[in-house]
């Protein structure tokens, strides 16, 4: 294995173990006891308004099962309201309750503190590197997914 595999993989393993340990740091003390993809969906929907659970689904890349169940806990606590269309009484929206909409206000600022002080230590040509960086690792895991997601279909 080549030197930069070999770097790569450790910075990449690290990075990922930070964040989670990041989001798991700000669940345990923070406002809120979802889960990454719970605050993920509110600040989806605090960003853009309300949305069909199937869109909901998309945007999270899950099944509509998956969605409806992380939505029904997401209301258990109080963070979000389900109702029906009123053209199409088969679609549901989802909105953030006043409760969910100052827990993701609050998470939001956090993460932004969060990518300010990033952003501060390095220069504009450094950000602009890692950002194009970040996007096209998100671009290539994306394709890994699909092929994978694609594999597992044909075996069923």
């Amino acid at each position: 294995m080549n030197d930069f595999t070999e770097q790569f993989k450790k910075a990449g393993v690290r990075s990922y173990h930070d964040v989670l340990r990041l989001e798991d740091t700000k669940r345990k003390y923070s406002r809120t006891t979802t889960s990454f993809r719970g605050r993920n969906a509110m600040e989806w929907l605090y960003s853009e308004g309300d949305k069909k659970m199937s869109e909901i689904a998309d945007y999270l890349r899950i099944s509509r099962p998956s969605a409806t169940a992380l939505v029904k806990k997401l209301e258990a606590l109080g963070y979000v309201t389900r109702y029906e269309d009123g053209d199409d009484k088969r679609s549901e929206y989802v909105g953030l309750t006043r409760k969910g909409q100052l827990v993701t206000a609050y998470q939001t600022h956090h993460r932004d503190s969060v990518i300010e002080r990033v952003s501060k230590e390095f220069t504009d040509e450094e950000l602009h590197t890692i950002v194009k960086a970040f996007t096209r690792l998100s671009e290539v895991f994306e394709e890994c997914c699909d092929v994978l997601e694609g594999n597992n279909k044909g075996e069923n």
